[in-house]
C-alpha cells in the first residue's frame, strides 16, 4: 500500500530553479491527498564518508553510521525506511548531483546496499522494492544532465539491490531533465509523473510491459 512519499530537495538555496521542483512534488501529493514529507539536504551538516577503519566501519554488518547520531544520519535513514517511494531534486553541478546529496548517497548505500551480503532473507534495503523520480535542473542549457542522470541511476540501482525498473513498482519510475526554458512544462511533467507513480503502486501492480506497447500502436 502506498502510504508516504519522502521527497529529498538536494539544493542548498531555499528558492530558485530546483526548489520550484521540490514545491512542485510538494504540491502534487498534496493534491493526490498523499502523506509527503520533504527531506531537505542542506543545513542538516552530514558528515562525509571517512571510510572508517580498512575503508569499511559499522556500516558494513551493522547497518549504520559510526557517527550517525552525531550528524543526524541516524533520523535520515529513519526516513528513508518509512517512505514508499521518493522523488529525488538536485541541481546540475558541473554535470554532476550536488555535494549534499553525493555525501548522502555515499553514507546510505554503504549502510543500505551493504544488507544483500547478509545472507539473510530479511535483511533487505531500505530502498528496495520502492519507486523513485528523479530530477536533475540544470541552470544552463542542461549539457550536464545527461551525466548526472547516469550517476543518479547507479544510486538508485544499488540502494534497490539492482532490482531495476520493475514496470514502475521499483527503480526509477521517470526521469525529469529540467533546464530554464522547459521548466513550467516540466513542473506539470513531474506532477503528472507522482499521480501516475501513485497509481501504479497503490495496490503494487505492475503495468504489463505489452500494455505500454499496444499504446504504442495507437500513434
Amino acid at each position: 500500500m502506498f502510504k508516504k512519499l519522502l521527497i529529498v530537495n538536494a539544493t542548498p538555496k531555499k528558492d530558485g530553479l530546483s526548489y520550484s521542483f521540490v514545491q512542485a512534488a510538494k504540491e502534487a501529493a498534496d493534491t493526490l491527498g498523499l502523506n509527503s514529507e520533504i527531506l531537505r539536504l542542506a543545513g542538516l551538516g552530514l558528515q562525509k564518508c571517512m571510510m572508517c577503519y580498512d575503508g569499511w566501519g559499522i556500516c558494513f554488518k551493522e547497518h549504520r553510521c559510526a557517527f550517525g547520531e552525531k550528524d543526524g544520519f541516524g533520523k535520515v535513514q529513519k526516513m528513508i525506511s518509512e517512505a514508499d517511494a521518493f522523488v529525488y531534486v538536485t541541481p546540475v553541478y558541473w554535470g554532476e548531483i550536488s555535494e549534499e546529496l553525493k555525501i548522502f548517497w555515499d553514507k546510505l548505500r554503504r549502510c543500505e546496499t551493504t544488507k544483500q551480503w547478509n545472507g539473510k532473507e530479511e535483511s533487505i534495503s531500505f530502498h528496495k522494492n520502492k519507486p523513485s523520480i528523479i530530477v536533475a535542473a540544470a541552470g544552463g542549457g542542461g549539457g550536464g544532465i545527461p551525466s548526472t542522470f547516469v550517476a543518479m541511476d547507479r544510486a538508485v540501482d544499488q540502494l534497490g539491490e539492482h532490482t531495476g525498473h520493475m514496470n514502475g513498482t521499483a527503480g526509477i519510475f521517470d526521469y525529469i531533465a529540467v533546464n530554464r526554458w522547459n521548466q513550467v512544462y516540466k513542473r506539470e511533467a513531474l506532477k503528472a509523473a507522482i499521480s501516475e507513480m501513485m497509481a501504479i503502486n497503490r495496490d503494487k501492480k505492475a503495468v504489463p510491459v505489452m500494455n505500454h506497447l499496444n499504446d504504442l500502436e495507437k500513434f
